[in-house]
């Protein structure tokens, strides 16, 4: 069910953690897995970004380094994905794999195949039904979902996660962490334009991102220690300096969720705030993905170094 009490998401936190064996955590500092800290547990925001997420990949990978597991993972659209296949139980090599497969680097251009399973055409992927809502065919979305979770609901997943949609009526956030699990995860990747609107739980529901772009609130008093990963990146002007029309739409999102997530911050900062430094990546440049895994790369210093800081040294 959507919108459940802080009460009773610690109670489920309590139930998954016990049974997985993940709570208390041992936390280990350093580039040497050497020296036993404190116990603490990881809370996990994945943030929104398009193709950028991808660099959610490098932080995991990091934390897979130093031996750190999550006790529990929110995410918003890309990040919403990344966090289910993780919370399914893959990692980061097994995630980059998937998006080898199904967006090979030498497709070229920004052609949006994220989802693709048999090599598809391009007017098999894009409908352009403008009436539905976007221009990516969710039932393959939905496919690509099925596929590689394996897992229907919430309950069934290895590690407790939220993730955000907004009502595009009611113009509000819209939390799920129980109940079906693939409604919820197209819902918060349901980016204006690209994707249709998904209808769930008597809302209409797009895009997590417009709302809440990095949702490290939703976990905050659920772990120690919170680690928030903010994957918008960053845009250059084009050479004659008009953006076209996708880049227009697309930037106009990137503008929102900045603020979005300024004013989060001035409100609550996280304990670790993440901002891999990806830049040049439109939204559906997946087929990019060395390039974003290349650009990311200096966020795994910047993480162990502010773990340490966390933990004291």
């Amino acid at each position: 069910m959507a919108n459940v009490s802080r009460r009773e998401f610690i109670i489920r936190l309590g139930r998954f953690s016990m049974a997985a064996g993940v709570l208390p955590m041992t936390v280990y500092s350093g580039n040497a897995v050497a020296e036993e800290k404190r116990e603490k547990t990881i809370g996990l925001a994945l943030g929104s970004g398009g193709a950028s997420g991808l660099a959610h990949l490098v932080v995991l990978e990091t934390l897979e380094e130093l031996g750190i597991k999550p006790a529990c993972i929110s995410g918003s659209s890309i990040g919403a994905i990344i966090g289910a296949l993780v919370c399914a139980g893959h990692d980061s090599k097994s995630i980059r794999e998937i998006v080898s497969e199904v967006v090979p680097e030498e497709l070229g251009g920004w052609i949006g195949s994220v989802f693709q399973q048999d090599r598809v055409s391009l007017l098999d992927l894009f409908k352009l039904d403008f009436d539905a809502g976007g221009m990516v065919d969710a039932e393959a979305f939905r496919s690509f979902l099925e596929g590689r979770l394996d897992v229907d609901r919430f309950e069934d997943l290895r590690i407790p996660l939220a993730v955000t949609a907004t009502d595009f009526w009611e113009r509000g956030l819209v939390v799920f962490d129980s109940g079906p699990l693939i409604p919820p995860i197209m819902a918060s990747a349901a980016l204006p334009g690209v994707f249709p609107p998904v209808e769930f739980d008597d809302r209409l529901l797009v895009d997590g991102g417009m709302v809440n772009p990095v949702p490290y609130d939703l976990i905050m008093d659920r772990a120690d220690i919170t680690i928030a990963v903010d994957v918008t990146g960053t845009r250059k002007p084009a050479d004659n300096g008009k953006p076209g029309y996708l880049d227009l739409v697309f930037n106009t999102f990137d503008i929102m969720q900045a603020n979005v997530l300024k004013a989060m911050r001035e409100k609550q900062e996280p304990d670790i705030y993440l901002q891999p430094p990806v830049a040049g990546i439109r939204v559906l440049d997946f087929h990019k993905a060395a390039a974003i895994y290349r650009q990311a790369e200096p966020v795994k210093d910047e993480l162990r170094r502010k773990l340490d800081k966390v933990y004291g040294g």
